[in-house]
């Protein structure tokens, strides 16, 4: 065997030592790398830019084209430069740059409210999923109607415009806000990372978005990014964040926590994105979806019951979706036995709160559902036979009688319940990581309390009456292993000890109407906030004499109880902020951090109602604007336009024309 040269220290080359090729084999090429668009270019040709989905090819604003610069590099762009038809092109802008400047519309009062009105409509268009045509038309529409309105006639704005307005006016300023709230008047606010994955078709998509307090809007969670990333690894998600901070001008050090889905990629404990964000951010903490251990936990806890009930909803609801006979059968089968008939509602696996609502349905056509698989006989398919414990013939239907899969389906509804109120305390926006640990004990302690009080339902508890002794003690077995199973879940993944962070920063919630020095000083040494904010403990005392002197006050309305705990620091804070500088810099810190991944899911579920079959020609640039105004924004079409037309510096965007790239 040869040996290679570095190894033995031999000066011979190492191609001596291979054995020349057969004759006659073709010569083999050296394969050539390919070049990649290099940013520099942009100073001695003003005309191209980058293009995000490709590296080796430059964007042409002359031509509006793009070329590949694969092969030669900037021999390609200088061999573009000097062709014909970008020749031909330049001499076309430049001719029709001065007819531009003479037709711009002119800043006068009139000129304004068009432009307001043009952007507003742009805006109505975004928020409520119009199609850019029908604006189009609408406009069109709205000046033959209105034929006495200059406002209405001078108003135009067609599909191409309308796109521009979103991409590069209302999304930019749309983020622009956001980071002048974040970089602040020299102190920037500290905030939490979100981002979740969802495929749209073969695309993999991330949203990130960020959630960070301030003393008079209380917490607000914005969407900064939106990108493509096929890379599903933990670097490839950690590049593609880094790239949208330093894109944004955010810095990592300001992050308070990162937030995402429980997924190993995320949490891992050697590679994962969490660890390789803590390399740059020692103190970043962990904001993992809570709803998620909670969903987790009834999947987990039902695999305790021999009586699979899940795949009794998933089985029922297949059976009749397919079939509008069968429906209508069923229909007739609840009129027979004076029951009202309710749609049988889908269960989706990966939907948090779809189970227990599909179950409670079951119940409540249960008798007719019952009598329907009996009658088909022979016909009714094994395996819902099996699962649902069917007798074989029709007769005692309607008698009460022991009944095994009703049983079950009743306890489930009945527990289920218990999660579904947890999960949506975890998803609602007010709920913030100051009452996260209220929230999980609670949970934790009314599991507890049934597996103890043996309490299974009401109408569960009837029902096992009916069945045999044998059976009925099975199945309370059954039900107390699920209980078990439950609490020992919880417990595995969610640290009830004084150890969790979550238990030290439950005094901000404000439950019993004032904040100790005792208590701000725990949760300060507990989260090392002294040298991260830069806090006074001694100036930090006397604000908390402050701070309880206006709780004093506050906790006597009769509206206190009802308000949330971002809600509660916004009346202490209002007016005071500059008064209680620490505390607002520790309140800050801890209400950036969110309960759980709501607020990115919920990005999808926009994403799709934008996204649709009909409109699937949409670049990600145009959906991911559209979703940033959609979700920024919360003011209503009217009120959008009241502050548009007196906004000059929106006005002088939304007119100018290097709102269109091939302008520039």
């Amino acid at each position: 065997m040869a040996s290679h040269a570095g190894a033995t220290g031999s000066s011979s080359n190492e191609d001596d030592d291979i054995l020349p090729p057969p004759p006659g084999t073709p010569k083999r090429k050296k394969g050539k790398r390919k070049a990649k668009y290099r940013k520099e270019w942009e100073k001695d040709f003003k005309w191209i830019d980058s293009v995000r989905e490709d590296e080796f090819k430059a964007n042409c604003n002359v031509c509006r084209r793009q070329f590949s610069v694969s092969h030669g590099g900037l021999t390609d762009v200088r061999q573009h430069a000097s062709g014909e038809a970008h020749k031909k092109n330049e001499t076309q802008r430049r001719s029709q740059g001065a007819l531009t400047q003479f037709l711009i519309r002119p800043a006068t009062p009139e000129a304004n409210m068009v432009t307001a009105a043009e952007v507003a409509h742009v805006y109505h268009t975004v928020k409520h999923n119009l199609s850019y045509n029908s604006s189009d038309c609408q406009f069109k529409l709205t000046a033959q109607t209105l034929p006495d309105s200059s406002i209405a006639k001078k108003m135009s704005c067609g599909r191409t415009k309308a796109e521009a307005l979103v991409t590069d006016v209302l999304a930019p300023k749309a983020v622009e806000d956001v980071l002048t709230k974040l970089k602040g008047d020299g102190k920037p606010l500290q905030f939490s990372l979100q981002t979740d994955a969802s495929n749209k078709g073969n695309r993999k998509m991330f949203p990130l978005a960020v959630q960070f307090f301030t003393p008079e809007e209380g917490i607000e969670k914005k969407l900064i990014d939106f990108v493509e990333n096929p890379d599903e690894s933990s670097q490839g998600i950690v590049d593609s964040i880094q790239c949208s901070l330093d894109k944004t001008g955010l810095a990592l050090d300001n992050v308070s926590a990162f937030s995402a889905d429980n997924a190993n990629v995320n949490y891992g404990v050697h590679n994962s994105v969490f660890t390789k964000l803590k390399q740059s951010n020692s103190e970043i903490l962990r904001g993992n979806c809570h709803a998620h251990i909670v969903h987790n936990t009834v999947k987990h806890a039902l695999n305790e019951l021999s009586v699979d009930v899940e795949n009794i909803v998933l089985k029922v609801y297949g059976h009749f979706s397919i079939s509008a006979k069968r429906r209508e059968t069923l229909k007739e089968f609840c009129a027979f036995c004076d029951v009202d008939f309710q749609e049988i509602l889908r269960h989706v696996t990966t939907r948090w709160l779809s189970l227990n609502p599909a179950i409670n349905r079951l119940l409540e056509n249960w008798t007719a559902l019952k009598a329907y698989f009996i009658s088909l006989g022979e016909e009714c398919p094994r395996h819902l036979r099996a699962l649902l414990r069917l007798p074989e013939d029709a007769a005692g239907v309607e008698e009460e009688e022991a009944d095994l899969a009703e049983v079950y389906l009743l306890f489930c509804s009945n527990v289920l319940t218990l999660f579904e109120e947890v999960v949506k305390k975890l998803e609602r926006d007010a709920t913030t990581s100051a009452d996260l640990y209220a929230i999980m004990d609670s949970f934790l302690q009314r599991l507890i309390k049934r597996r103890d009080d043996k309490f299974y339902g009401y109408l569960t508890r009837r029902k096992l009456q009916l069945l045999s002794p044998h059976d009925a003690n099975r199945v309370r077995q059954e039900f107390t292993a699920f209980l078990d199973t439950a609490i020992g879940y919880v417990r595995k993944w969610f640290n009830f000890s004084d150890d969790n962070w979550h238990f030290h920063v439950q005094p901000l919630c404000l439950t019993s109407g004032k904040i100790s020095y005792d208590d701000m000083e725990k949760i300060i040494e507990k989260l090392h906030l002294v040298d991260r904010l830069n806090l006074s403990m001694d100036e930090l005392y006397d604000e908390c004499v402050t701070a309880n002197g206006v709780l004093g006050h506050l906790k006597g309305r009769q509206d206190w109880p009802s308000k949330g705990t971002a809600e509660k620091w916004v009346e202490v804070l209002r007016g005071r902020a500059a008064d209680l500088p620490n505390i607002l810099a520790v309140v800050s810190f801890v209400l950036s951090i969110p309960s759980s991944t709501g607020y990115v899911e919920r990005v999808f579920s926009f994403m799709k109602n934008k996204w649709t079959d009909v409109r699937n020609k949409c670049s990600v640039a145009l959906i991911k604007s559209e979703l940033i105004v959609t979700l920024n924004y919360e003011k209503s079409c009217s009120q959008f336009y009241t502050e548009a037309v007196v906004d000059t510096q929106l006005l002088a965007a939304a007119r100018d024309q290097k709102k269109y790239k091939w302008k520039k």
